[in-house]
Parts: structure tokens; sequence; C-alpha cells
């Protein structure tokens, strides 16, 4: 039986937290953004493509 049986290296305990907490945090904000990114208006279909066009030239 080891001795320490419980006790988990730091790299091991790091890479945990980085494959569960982290995603957790993250898709939140991903799902806020494609959110937002479906109630701004499209650009054609509201007409204001030429505008848009003229603001990248």
């Amino acid at each position: 039986m080891a001795k320490h049986a419980y006790s988990m290296p730091l790299f091991t305990w790091a890479l945990d937290i980085a494959c569960t907490t982290l995603p957790a945090l993250i898709a939140p904000a991903l799902f806020a953004l494609v959110l937002y990114g479906m109630a701004t208006p499209d650009p054609v279909v509201s007409g204001h493509a030429a505008l848009k066009l003229e603001a990248v030239r």
C-alpha cells in the first residue's frame, strides 16, 4: 500500500482544475457571445450593406 494513497502531484491537480473548472467558466461566456451575435441585425437584411461596405473601404 502506498504511504500517501490520497495525495496527488501538483501537475495532476492543476491539469484536473484546467480540464474541469475552466470549461465550466468559459462556456457561459461563449454562449453569451453567440446570443449577442444572433441578436445583432444582418447589415444586408436591414439595408445598411452599403454603409458597411463604405466603412470597410
